[in-house]
């Protein structure tokens, strides 16, 4: 059953509603979502914590393209199951509703915790930043790292 958690539409899920919950009401795009969640996951590579949510790897820059399919399986549970809201603005955005807060805040694992404190440092530094802007630091921060691995 463990095997089925990990890497699945439900983590994805779970994760989406706290990076909501951490953006204090603010709206997010599903590229957004994607960003900021893989910076929240491996934020050590980024200089915002000791260690990795998600342990260290030489292989996380190669999550970004399924983290996208499996975030937007997830927002669509989450939007028909009234946990996320939608909005049209130039693009589809979401926000946690009040039914979405009062289920993230029965999450109370230390990683959940974890989470909810990293992706509140995330959105604090890089909340301001475009969807472009965020995949092109990641982009760089990935060509960063291979250089360091040569």
């Amino acid at each position: 059953m463990a095997s089925k958690l990990f890497n699945s539409v439900f983590e994805m899920e779970l994760r989406i509603l706290c990076l909501l919950a951490s953006a204090d009401g603010k709206e997010i795009s599903l590229d957004g979502m994607v960003a900021l969640d893989f910076i929240t996951c491996y934020s050590a590579c980024f200089q915002l914590a000791f260690s990795n949510l998600h342990g260290s790897n030489d292989y996380m820059y190669g999550e970004l393209s399924n983290r996208r399919s499996l975030a937007e399986d997830a927002i669509k549970g989450l939007v028909r199951r009234g946990l996320v809201g939608v909005t049209v603005k130039q693009g589809y955005l979401f926000s946690i509703t009040s039914k979405g807060r009062d289920y993230v805040m029965k999450l109370e694992s230390q990683y959940a915790r974890d989470y909810k404190m990293t992706a509140k440092a995330v959105l604090d530094k890089y909340g301001i930043c475009s969807d472009n802007e965020l995949m092109i630091m990641i982009q760089n921060n990935a060509l960063r790292s291979l250089k360091g691995a040569n």
